[in-house]
């Protein structure tokens, strides 16, 4: 397992602003870098840790089981208000909700998230459900797949590559992430260090778990929660999620927006840790 570097973990707990006696929800736990820095900054604080990776929240479970104020559970930051509900707490004094996914879902060939790594074409973070990539790419019509590719990957122009891959289909339909990938930098130039299938993988994952609409959900969800003064941080790693969250801030009445640009990671940060380097952090207050 590798080990997950949590971004910009300073400022995190700088904005959650952590109080003692403190009910807070690490709403993205993942394989547990932040909940673990959040316990340790301050022990007098209660942390639920959410992620709807079922193998993370085994993983998390396990590795932060000495700490008796964490408690991790298997769910979506969308149904936060649902799980709150059923532990019998009404508001929290502060919620992160960290949008990027992990080192291990990436290196996990069998989840099918990495062009660089033979897998089946997955992408589900939640595999209850019944939507993966391979069914976007071998069964939507020509418009939705354009439709996505132009809108979450923000691909220019993509109907060329989209007719290929349906002539494609026809006679054999995509199985491996490398198989598509192979097929997408046949038609598709690439630019820099960037590999030709990075807009539309991500298009993929997005569109499979249905990330935008969840994220906006979330967000009316975690508001809801908060106490007066209650802190929300959110961590986002590409431009789509970033506007989204930041036109939320804006246009939500209830709320003082603590940076007024987002928060970016440091140098050495990124020296360190160089997926770090397109993340975003911006935070608000409950009035």
């Amino acid at each position: 397992m590798t080990e997950h570097y949590p971004v910009m973990k300073g400022y995190v707990v700088q904005y959650l602003n952590l109080k003692d006696g403190g009910i807070y929800i690490d709403a993205t736990c993942g394989y547990g870098g932040h909940s673990r820095y959040i316990l340790e900054t301050n022990s007098n604080i209660l942390l639920y840790g959410m992620d709807k990776d079922e193998d993370a929240i085994r993983y998390i479970s396990n590795a932060l089981a000495d700490f008796k104020n964490f408690k991790a559970i298997h769910s979506g930051y969308e149904e936060m208000d649902r799980v709150l509900e059923k532990e019998g707490i009404e508001k929290v004094d502060g919620i992160l909700m960290d949008l990027g996914f992990s080192t291990n879902q990436i290196k996990d060939g069998e989840r099918g998230f990495s062009f660089q790594i033979e897998g089946p074409l997955d992408m589900r973070y939640d595999r209850r459900n019944n939507l993966t990539a391979g069914e976007i790419i071998n069964r939507w019509s020509r418009k939705e797949i354009i439709w996505l590719f132009e809108n979450y990957g923000e691909v220019k122009k993509s109907h060329r590559i989209v007719d290929a891959i349906i002539e494609r289909r026809k006679k054999k339909k995509f199985e491996t992430t490398t198989e598509l990938a192979d097929f997408i930098a046949k038609y598709y130039r690439r630019y820099g260090k960037i590999h030709p299938a990075t807009k539309f993988f991500m298009a993929l994952r997005i569109a499979v778990n249905n990330e935008i609409d969840v994220l906006k959900e979330g967000l009316r969800k975690a508001v809801s929660l908060l106490k007066t003064d209650g802190r929300l941080v959110v961590i986002s790693f590409h431009s789509i999620e970033d506007r989204t969250v930041k036109y939320f801030f804006r246009n939500n009445c209830q709320l003082n927006v603590l940076t007024k640009k987002p928060v970016l990671p440091d140098t050495e940060e990124i020296r360190i840790n160089p997926e770090s380097r397109s993340a975003k952090m911006r935070a608000c207050e409950k009035t």
